[in-house]
């Protein structure tokens, strides 16, 4: 494989480079003292392997996402817009900490914002 044809998985370092990614972001959310409270006995590993699984497909390292529907699994969480832009502004964090490039970093975050209308109840504060 040349360098030109790399995925950004690969350019991430493969399956070990994005783990460890995943690892801290979900570290980081579960503590964060603005969303923290969505994890509350929740499955950390279930969470980081499901993460894990959705971040490679969309990063071209292939595999499939087993874990449930990701609308049906986030709607009833009541998450508003507010909540949402911190998960990104920690994701961005995490990526920028560990000097990921960053057209790969706002690929991701691209991707992820994407879903903001579908995860979100529109709203910016909690009702």
């Amino acid at each position: 494989m040349t360098a030109g044809s790399e995925t950004d998985f690969d350019r991430l370092g493969g399956e070990a480079g994005l783990r460890a990614l995943i690892e801290t972001f979900v570290d980081r959310v579960f503590s964060d003292l603005i969303i923290g409270f969505h994890f509350k006995d929740k499955d950390k590993d279930r969470i980081v392997e499901k993460e894990f699984e959705y971040a490679r497909i969309h990063l071209g390292g292939g595999g499939e996402y087993t874990g449930r529907p990701i609308v049906s699994v986030h709607q009833p969480l009541k998450i508003n817009r507010g909540q949402f832009r911190r998960r990104l502004a920690i994701l961005r964090k995490v990526l920028d900490d560990a000097g990921v490039d960053g057209e790969i970093r706002d690929r991701w975050i691209a991707q992820d914002q994407a879903l903001v209308d579908r995860l979100t109840t529109g709203g910016d504060c909690i009702s």
